[in-house]
């Protein structure tokens, strides 16, 4: 057997009919899929099929339910705001509910709680599941009517001016030296805070005197990517990295990492959140109006790439989106909606 089917063994398969043949093969194909999934993606998952499980308990309804009614009433029990765990509640004791889900939330639990069906099995009738998007689109179609936005909303794009004076504005410490990093290497990867906190050391590598080679193995979308070198410090990444990389004293493990206040620097690598965080105060220092986060870095890289003549393949490219990837058509729409546009021909 294939090592990527184990631990199905040859002994198992020729004891097994071949109807039961397929049924190990099934599952173990299902167990190889499953351990391709980034662990944030699993985990993500697992708490929306917990909501899915809180929403057929409160209900009445078996857990594997899939019909009309039990996926489109998901829907509507997000949207009125769902019931919320002792563990979850201010007070465990007194009952409380959730306020009502944005959509895009509802999107995403809807999205688990179906994985999480097709994985324990369970036949989904195509009817149901487009009943239960079409009652999203009802949802999100009221609110825009209502003029109600909730959720936290798109985030704001860095612009090349913004990175340039969040790059100005980080201190001349060493944790200053690990942010600029941050921000001079994660713009031209249009990098997830996923994406920073999972990279080694050895994933940047200089290449002769043309800039940086990085390789990010871990996340949503993984891939290799070169960062040409610049002439001005403020954005130049390759001086970033080695002035973070020698005064950090850091030759391998995670590369960005924790820098206490007496510039001791930590050994594990930083959380999703911690780097999140340090992006948050790059852009107040920076005096920006509006709060910077690790997706304002990737909107902003295809936004700035696009109108500095980019196309859209080769941004997809350098940003691991999928060809054709509507989040990244919707960044680049922004810049060519003024110069390729349908009303601009007409003779009016």
């Amino acid at each position: 057997m294939p090592g990527d089917l184990e631990p199905v063994t040859d002994a198992a398969l020729a004891a097994a009919s071949p109807e039961d043949r397929l049924a190990l093969l099934d599952e173990a194909a299902a167990r190889h899929v499953d351990g391709q999934r980034p662990p944030n993606t699993l985990k993500a998952y697992a708490q929306d099929w917990q909501v899915w499980q809180d929403y057929t308990a409160e209900t009445g309804i078996p857990p594997l339910s899939a019909s009309i009614g039990a996926l489109t009433g998901f829907v509507v029990w997000l949207e009125r705001g769902r019931t919320l765990r002792p563990d979850e509640r201010a007070v465990p004791e007194v009952p409380e509910r959730a306020a009502p889900a944005a959509p895009s939330t509802i999107e995403r639990r809807l999205t688990g709680a179906l994985a999480g069906l097709r994985h324990h099995k369970v036949v989904i009738d195509t009817e149901a599941s487009r009943a239960a998007w079409r009652a999203l689109k009802g949802y999100r179609q009221r609110l825009a009517r209502e003029g109600v936005k909730l959720g936290r909303g798109k985030a704001t794009m860095v612009t090349l001016a913004d990175l340039r004076a969040m790059s100005r504005a980080c201190p001349d410490t060493l944790a200053g030296a690990r942010d600029r990093a941050m921000l001079l290497i994660g713009f031209p990867i249009a990098a997830r805070c996923s994406d920073l906190a999972n990279l080694l050391v050895t994933d940047v590598e200089p290449v002769d005197d043309r800039g940086l080679s990085v390789t990010v193995r871990h996340g949503k979308s993984t891939g290799d990517m070169v960062v040409p070198r610049r002439e001005s410090p403020d954005t130049d990444p390759v001086r970033a990295w080695h002035a973070w990389r020698s005064g950090a004293g850091i030759s391998e493990g995670p590369a960005f990492r924790r820098v206490d206040r007496h510039g001791n620097v930590g050994v594990p690598a930083l959380s999703t959140t911690g780097v999140n965080q340090i992006l948050t105060r790059a852009g107040v220092r920076a005096g920006l109006p509006y709060p910077v986060t690790g997706h304002s870095l990737r909107s902003g890289f295809a936004t700035e790439a696009r109108r500095a003549g980019a196309d859209d393949l080769a941004i997809a490219d350098q940003g691991r989106w999928v060809r054709g990837s509507r989040a990244l058509y919707e960044y680049i729409r922004r810049v060519d909606q003024w110069d390729d546009n349908a009303a601009g021909v007409l003779d009016l």
